[in-house]
């Protein structure tokens, strides 16, 4: 992504917009050639301020690899970035529909591993302590809430769906390990 970003970072600026349109997971694009965007799209950032997202990327999903496994990691950060990327863009799609939302957002840029990222950030709801997990959890939906009515992009109702969809790996992999028998 780093690499990406910085290849980005030297193309001429209607390039770059071309470039991040072209791998973005908006709905034309979707309906278009949905297994590209949805792969490519994790790997592309609209600005170099985005790579700053790549530190917390590497801590959570290192924090998750190490304490509830590397399979499990991948599937929160898959489903995070797929799921609410479908997600988001059925609802988009049914709100232009109805003339809920304007056309212009089925162009829209949508790239980013932020998704992943909020996917990952839910499971690692698995190993915090008990006691502090109620904590962990409803500090993640409310702060995720609190995006969404200061800046109503789609793209924050996507961040929570993520979350949300770790929340539920998470119990998976609390129960399943509940039931594991200890040496």
């Amino acid at each position: 992504m780093l690499v990406v970003a910085a290849v980005l970072a030297l193309l001429p600026e209607r390039l770059h917009e071309q470039a991040v349109l072209s791998a973005s997971t908006n709905i034309a694009n979707l309906r278009h050639d949905p297994a590209a965007v949805l792969l490519l799209s994790a790997f592309v950032v609209r600005d170099f301020g985005e790579v700053l997202l790549l530190l917390p990327l590497v801590v959570v999903m290192t924090l998750c690899s190490r304490a509830i496994g590397r399979a499990s990691t991948v599937l929160a950060a898959l489903f995070g970035h797929v799921g609410a990327t479908l997600l988001v863009a059925t609802f988009l799609a049914a709100g232009v529909r109805h003339g809920f939302v304007p056309p212009s957002v089925t162009t829209a840029p949508d790239v980013g591993v932020s998704y992943a990222l909020a996917g990952m950030a839910g499971l690692l709801a698995a190993v915090v302590p008990r006691r502090w997990r109620w904590v962990y959890v409803v500090g993640g939906f409310a702060a995720l809430v609190v995006l969404i009515a200061v800046d109503t992009d789609f793209t924050n109702a996507g961040h929570l769906l993520a979350f949300t969809t770790g929340l539920g790996l998470a119990v998976v992999s609390v129960q399943s390990r509940s039931h594991v028998p200890r040496p």
